[in-house]
């Protein structure tokens, strides 16, 4: 079981998913950059969070969505792809635990 953090994110502190996983993935730390931009920068990050999701097996693992919405988003689209429910962590700034969510995309 892993959890695949979509973006890192320096400030955050990421322990409490230890609970979950030991294996802690973070599918980028990189920011997209606004168009036009540095030839293929913006697909390089693509290619690194696309294969990093290509481990992901729905029902098992998990994702935390952080930082910026566009790596979100392409994390979401990918597990749109990959049918079945699929275990989301959100961060609680009030009990400062995660909570699961459960999304089913079939």
């Amino acid at each position: 079981m892993t959890v695949f953090v979509t973006q890192y994110t320096p400030h955050a502190n990421f322990t409490e998913l230890n609970k979950y996983s030991d294996n802690v993935v973070f599918l980028t730390d990189k920011e997209y950059k606004p168009e036009p931009t540095v030839p293929r920068f913006n697909n390089i990050v693509d290619v690194e969070i696309k294969s990093k999701m290509e481990h992901y097996i729905p029902g098992e693992d998990y994702i935390v969505t952080t930082g910026s919405a566009i790596p979100n988003v392409l994390a979401g689209m990918m597990l749109a792809r990959k049918k079945g429910p699929h275990k989301i962590l959100k961060w609680n700034n009030y009990t400062k635990q995660y909570e699961l969510f459960l999304i089913r995309t079939n």
